[in-house]
């Protein structure tokens, strides 16, 4: 992957460089992400031309290492990529499409390294050889006499690489302890979200109570139901602050009768409002993307539901930046919505789950901040239909496979139009429904009372700080070396 952009930053000038990076983070971009043309073109030009700077600054970067490092190069451009992969991932504009490390999805011996440092510590183990590789053909000497120079990267990178396969190996025979087991049904409904507000017979809460009929009918044992994002007409909750516009009251007790009927606990995401402040003499109100849980231990009206709300939103198209409150000037380019504070797992009889919302459920470190409550099992919800990409909903999916390895506890997933998966401990998926279908998955989960933390749940993405620390160190070696060449002239 690496072997062309190192010749490029190895052999242009600083502008041409800046350039290269420029068109290349752009195309790469358009590559991963072509979907976002589905929800909004002006969407995927502002991310590519992000991208574009991000890699332009890269190149940069790559371009003056070869004139400050003429030996050991090899290394300090792997930690460099490295490091650069991990800082886009952080911040309101981080992003994880297009991380390398997420290519080993479905190689399951590598994979279960993830557990020790995560996605970032497999971009070193997949990008160290180009850069190798790259020094090697560049070598203008003998390339025997090269490789006995830097035996030592050999050997290093050949020990740790064998060691990850022989730790992947043993992870994948070893037997997961269980204690318990619940039987969870993930809905995918399949249904644009927009037709709500035009859905004035309730024609969806009709197809959720067939879907739900169905479902009990294959295993009336279910511990809990699951609904995906934003799957329960807007505003459900009947708290005494949150007020319900006349023409939809009747229809959120029909919901809520629905689901008391059912006397299971139920998962499903929506939406709320809760009013603000007055802003220059205007009444305005917070508007958040919530997961909602209804144990049905406490049937009343007001409703008494547990909720958690999205704390990463998607950058411009759910949030726009320094705007904390719902404002129609927005409306037509975000949902202008805010962001959850807090972390929230949910109770599940013995056990809890936690709820990440679509995006979030891409970050590690968001994932890493609800594993440390001691949670059981990762519950997303999510919304893909907007893509109307098979592509987009396997990039998710191969975000979730590593968030299961990543903290070894199950993740499942209920989304709109699928991706809709049980993925166990290990990484592998057990069941999948059919994408772009209505249906349901019955899955029996097996789950720790008490489960134990990983190495990544522990140290989350040190990895990525550790690769930009030695870059840094190695810059200041050199350089404070340079000063002392010419004291000594």
């Amino acid at each position: 992957m690496l072997i062309p952009i190192l010749f490029i930053t190895s052999r242009y000038s600083t502008n041409n460089c800046f350039i290269c990076g420029f068109i290349y983070g752009i195309a790469v971009c358009i590559l991963y992400a072509f979907w976002l043309l589905n929800y909004k073109a002006i969407a995927l030009l502002f991310v590519a031309l992000y991208e574009g700077i991000l890699y332009g600054i890269v190149f940069l970067i790559l371009q003056k290492s070869f004139n400050f490092f003429k030996n050991n190069n090899c290394i300090i451009q792997c930690l460099i990529w490295c490091s650069f992969e991990y800082f886009r991932t952080l911040g309101f504009l981080g992003v994880n499409y297009g991380v390398i490390g997420y290519s080993q999805w479905n190689n399951p011996i590598l994979l279960q390294s993830a557990a020790l440092f995560g996605v970032h510590g497999i971009n070193f183990v997949i990008l160290f050889p180009s850069c190798f590789f790259f020094s090697l053909i560049k070598y203008k000497g003998n390339k025997i006499s090269f490789i006995k120079k830097n035996k030592f990267y050999i050997i290093g990178y050949s020990s740790v690489f064998i060691a990850l396969l022989v730790y992947g190996s043993v992870q994948l025979k070893s037997t997961v302890k269980t204690d318990t087991e619940k039987t969870i049904c993930l809905i995918q409904n399949n249904i644009d979200t927009s037709i709500y507000y035009k859905d004035k017979n309730n024609g969806i809460l009709d197809f959720y109570k067939q879907i739900i009929s169905d479902a009990l009918q294959k295993n009336e044992n279910i511990d809990l139901i699951v609904f995906p994002e934003g799957a329960v007409r807007p505003r459900i909750l009947l708290n005494p602050e949150d007020s319900i516009p006349s023409d939809m009251y009747q229809d959120v007790i029909d919901y809520l009768q629905f689901f008391y009927d059912i006397n299971i606990p139920i998962v499903f995401g929506s939406t709320s409002l809760e009013y603000d402040s007055t802003r220059n003499g205007i009444f305005t109100y917070k508007a958040y993307n919530i997961s909602c849980y209804l144990n049905n231990k406490t049937k009343t009206i007001p409703a008494n539901i547990d909720v958690y709300k999205k704390r990463h939103l998607v950058p411009i198209i759910e949030k726009i930046p320094f705007v904390n409150f719902y404002n129609q000037k927005f409306f037509k380019f975000s949902n202008s919505l805010s962001s959850g504070k807090e972390i929230v797992t949910f109770p599940l009889q013995d056990i809890s789950f936690c709820t990440p919302i679509c995006f979030e459920e891409s970050f590690g470190y968001e994932v890493r901040c609800f594993m440390k409550k001691k949670t059981n099992f990762i519950l997303s919800i999510s919304s893909d239909f907007w893509s109307k990409s098979l592509v987009c909903q396997y990039q998710h999916f191969a975000m979730e496979v590593f968030r299961a390895v990543e903290n070894r506890v199950p993740f499942l997933r209920s989304s709109v139009s699928g991706q809709t998966v049980y993925i166990d401990q290990k990484g592998k998926c057990l069941k999948m429904l059919k994408p772009f279908c209505s249906n349901f998955l019955i899955c029996n989960v097996s789950l720790e009372l008490t489960p134990k933390y990983s190495i990544y749940t522990k140290i989350g993405d040190s990895i990525g700080i550790l690769y930009f620390l030695i870059c840094i160190i190695c810059v200041a070696y050199k350089y404070i070396n340079k000063i002392k060449k010419k004291d000594v002239i």
